[in-house]
C-alpha cells in the first residue's frame, strides 16, 4: 500500500505543477490527502473520483477541486485505446489566493471550496476546454519565463471564474444539490464515516443496506477499485493522523478511538501505510510546525520567506 500522505514539494513556489501528464498503463490509483489543495483537470480518460464519500464520473473538461488534507482517491481504467491526460495543480492556498479579496465573488467561491462541507467538488468545464487548454499552457509557459507569481494567481482566478460561470448553483442553497441516486460504495462510505470509530461488523452493515456480505464487498471493489478492508484502514489511519497532530492523547486510547482493540498491530498497520511509527510522525509533525512558525516570524521582519504550510 502507497503511503497515503503525499507531502508536496512547494520548494520556493506556493505551488506544484503537473502539467498534461499521460498514463496509459499501469495506472494504480489509491486512496491518500497532501497539505495543500488540488485541482485535477481531465483532458482524456474514463473511472471514477471517490471523495468526500461521494463518486464522480471522469470525462474530458472534469475539474475536480479536493481541499487540503482531504480523503480523496482516482480509478481510472486506462488503456493504449484510452489513455488518461490529466493536468494537477497543488497549491498552498494561504499564499497562492493572497490577492483574492480584491474580488469578493470569486473569494467566497474559494473559501467554499477550500473550507466548506462541500456536496460538490466535481465540476463540468467542458464548455470552457479550449479556454482551459490556454490559461493551463499560459501558466506553464509563464514558468519557464519566470512570471509564476503573477500569472499562478491569475491562473486560479480564471479557474474559479469557469467554475462560476458554468455552475450557478453556486449562488443557492446548496442542499438543492446532490439529489441523484446514491451509488452502494458511497451508502458505504457513509455507514463508514459513521462507525469506524467502533470494531467493524460485516454482517451489520450488510442487514443496514439489505444486501448479502459478499455482494457488499463486491460492488464496493466495481465501483471504487479497492477492497473495503482497504478503505476502512484508510479511514481509520486519517484519523489516527489527526489525533496524533492535534492532540497527545496516547497512542493506545487512539488504537480505540479508531475502532482497534490491539496496539502492537495498531503500530504495526501504522508503519505500514503511512511509513513511520506513530510516535515518529507525531514528532516529525511538531517539528514541521515549529520550522514552520520560525520562518513565519522571521518572515514578518523581512528575514525570509515561509517556504510551506502546514494547516
Amino acid at each position: 500500500m502507497n503511503t497515503l500522505f503525499e507531502h508536496i514539494p512547494f520548494d520556493f513556489k506556493p505551488f506544484h505543477l503537473v502539467y498534461r501528464r499521460i498514463s496509459s498503463d499501469n495506472f494504480k490509483g489509491y486512496y491518500h490527502w497532501h497539505q495543500g489543495c488540488e485541482l485535477l483537470f481531465v483532458y482524456r480518460g474514463q473511472g471514477r473520483v471517490i471523495v468526500n464519500q461521494q463518486t464522480y464520473d471522469i470525462k474530458k473538461g472534469m475539474l475536480f477541486f479536493f481541499q487540503p488534507f482531504q480523503l480523496h482517491k482516482v480509478h481510472v481504467e486506462v488503456s493504449q485505446q484510452i489513455p488518461y491526460e490529466r493536468s494537477i495543480l497543488h497549491f498552498d492556498p494561504v499564499s497562492h489566493s493572497k490577492n483574492l479579496h480584491l474580488f469578493p465573488t470569486l473569494n467566497t467561491l474559494f473559501h467554499r471550496l477550500q473550507k466548506g462541507v462541500l456536496t460538490q467538488q466535481a465540476f463540468d468545464l467542458e464548455n470552457d476546454y479550449q479556454y482551459i487548454l490556454e490559461i493551463y499552457h499560459a501558466l506553464k509557459t509563464s514558468m519557464v519565463n519566470n512570471y509564476w507569481q503573477e500569472d499562478s494567481q491569475l491562473f486560479l482566478m480564471q479557474m474559479l471564474s469557469c467554475i462560476r460561470r458554468n455552475n450557478d448553483y453556486v449562488e443557492k442553497d446548496s442542499s438543492l444539490y446532490n439529489l441523484r441516486p446514491l451509488h452502494y460504495s458511497e451508502t458505504i462510505m457513509q455507514w463508514i464515516e459513521e462507525h469506524y470509530m467502533e470494531p467493524f461488523d460485516l454482517e451489520r452493515l450488510s442487514d443496514e443496506l439489505h444486501l448479502s456480505k459478499s455482494y457488499v464487498s463486491r460492488i464496493f471493489k466495481r465501483e471504487t477499485g479497492s477492497s473495503l478492508t482497504e478503505y476502512l484502514i484508510v479511514r481509520r489511519m486519517k484519523q489516527a493522523c489527526h489525533l496524533l497532530q492535534t492532540t497527545n492523547t496516547p497512542v493506545e486510547v487512539i488504537t480505540e478511538d479508531i475502532g482497534l482493540s490491539n496496539v502492537s498491530y495498531f503500530i504495526q498497520l501504522f508503519k505500514k501505510v503511512i511509513g513511520t511509527t506513530p510516535h515518529q510522525y507525531r514528532l516529525s509533525y511538531k517539528i514541521k510546525k515549529h520550522i514552520n512558525s520560525l520562518w513565519m516570524r522571521l518572515s514578518l521582519i523581512g528575514l525570509a520567506t515561509p517556504l510551506f504550510h502546514i494547516n
